[in-house]
């Protein structure tokens, strides 16, 4: 191949490049509370005395919290300011339930404590999704932000947006429990 279509082929792939966009860093931590006993309704009676509080002040059998962290770089340009650089974090904790004596229970309630578990691990992913989401809805939010006259009005606007792509996502948070009786229609129940 001669030097000029190298060239060529070169300024091809620069523009047809797509922008390149960072995720954001998600950190997740699960811990447990446990629970113990010889049958399902020991156990459920459990979950309601040592379950994790909700924002009703109500136990439940898991819970997540997110939360989403952003700082961008802005740079005076003349009469427009610009975005220069943008990070977002999304912290996530889950509590989730651990029956310590499992390996003792009796093979039909191991069966049925491993369904419930694998549907309350599920409902509560479900959460975690919607604040990773919201972590990758701000960067792009972040990251397409327009220019500003000055930097005060750009950091105040992107700041607002990305606050109301968080209530967003915790409006969607609690429409999720609600509709999905807190995961019990998708199985998060012993009994």
């Amino acid at each position: 191949m001669n030097k000029n279509v190298l060239l060529a082929c070169a300024s091809v792939w620069s523009i047809a490049a797509p922008p390149v966009s960072a995720e954001p860093l998600v950190r997740v931590h699960t811990s447990y509370y446990y629970v113990d006993g010889p049958s399902a309704t020991v156990l459920a009676a459990q979950i309601e005395q040592n379950g994790p509080r909700g924002a009703d002040g109500k136990r439940y059998a898991g819970k997540t919290k997110w939360d989403v962290q952003w700082k961008f770089k802005h740079e005076q340009h003349g009469v427009t300011c610009e975005m220069k650089e943008v990070a977002v974090a999304v912290g996530v904790a889950q509590t989730l339930p651990k029956w310590r004596s499992e390996k003792n229970g009796v093979a039909a309630l191991k069966t049925r404590w491993q369904q419930f578990t694998d549907a309350l691990k599920r409902h509560e992913d479900g959460h975690k999704d919607h604040g990773v989401a919201a972590g990758r809805e701000i960067e792009a939010a972040l990251l397409a932000a327009k220019p500003a006259s000055n930097c005060g009005d750009l950091a105040a606007r992107a700041n607002s947006a990305a606050d109301a792509i968080v209530k967003k996502y915790q409006k969607l948070d609690q429409e999720y429990d609600r509709k999905t009786g807190h995961g019990r229609t998708q199985g998060a129940a012993l009994l």
